[in-house]
């Protein structure tokens, strides 16, 4: 049989796409799922639509909080309730692609190493038009050290859960990529280079109005406080990690940036040694 997929999706006055949102979940092709549809005080129609899902199918579990929690603290509620081995989150404004939770699962259970996976996504707007895309593959794993390339579409075991624990609340608006950090530098990650899931950038998503002065703050914050979860890294990690840094002092318009120095080094060295030889290497393919 199946195991269990345990689906959080943590809402907050977010009657517009909800149902699209619930019903990317009941669309999909692996069948054994829960959702558990956390509400943090919303004022609008959320509850109604929750409701009116959790009557007609018994898979999904709606929750109102007594007061508001805010995402990561919200975040755990659901997870302290989920009854799955494998888990994952969506968003209120976010679509799964039908498949999204089958080839999430399958590859965790073909990868005995990970406990973690992760898969492209397409960005579309607020009229659900197609946007951009976040694309990923096994080369960008390195990267997760200065910049968050997980994106929004990802699964991982309870065995990453119970080792790794919540989600810090201290950390709004990167408490995600904290917890990406914390797993990858606990277990091996898998990637999908298939889009499964649809992202939505429209005027009210958190990440649109979320404040600049927090984010990056929270972020440098964040970086430094997981550096030594990676132990010694080499100078291509250097480069991602200082790059990381001076991004975020860069965003706050601070003309004298602490990280500059060593993000200009790091650069050099990764121009010379990785830049370089693949422009030589693809001279001589062209010339044979």
């Amino acid at each position: 049989m199946e195991e269990l997929i345990s689906i959080v999706l943590p809402v907050y006055n977010g009657e517009k796409y909800l149902r699209e949102s619930i019903d990317s979940v009941r669309a999909q092709t692996y069948q054994n799922w829960e959702l558990l549809i956390v509400d943090d005080c919303s004022t609008d129609h959320s509850a109604q639509i929750a409701k009116e899902y959790e009557s007609k199918d018994n898979r999904i579990h709606y929750y109102r909080n007594e007061q508001n929690l805010r995402l990561p603290r919200n975040l755990n509620k659901g997870f302290s309730l989920a009854k799955g081995n494998y888990l994952t989150w969506t968003s209120d404004d976010n679509r799964f692609k039908p498949t999204a939770l089958e080839k999430m699962y399958r590859t965790l259970k073909s990868s005995p190493n990970a406990q973690f996976v992760f898969a492209s996504c397409r960005i579309i707007d607020g009229e659900g038009k197609e946007v951009e895309y976040i694309m990923v593959d096994e080369k960008k794993k390195k990267q997760i050290i200065g910049s968050n390339v997980v994106g929004a579409c990802f699964m991982y075991t309870r065995k990453a859960y119970k080792e790794v624990g919540e989600y810090d609340p201290e950390l709004t608006l990167v408490e995600d990529y904290d917890y990406w950090q914390r797993i990858y530098t606990k277990y091996n990650a898998a990637v999908i280079k298939e889009i499964l899931y649809e992202y939505r950038w429209h005027d009210g998503a958190l990440t649109s109005t979320m404040r600049k002065e927090t984010f990056n703050k929270n972020l440098e914050k964040m970086l430094l406080k997981n550096r030594p979860l990676f132990g010694k890294i080499d100078g291509e990690s250097n480069y991602y990690f200082y790059r990381g840094l001076y991004q975020c002092r860069k965003n706050l318009g601070q003309e004298k940036n602490p990280y500059q120095f060593k993000y200009k080094w790091y650069s050099m060295r990764f121009f010379f040694e990785h830049r370089v030889p693949g422009k030589i290497r693809r001279m001589i393919g062209k010339n044979k």
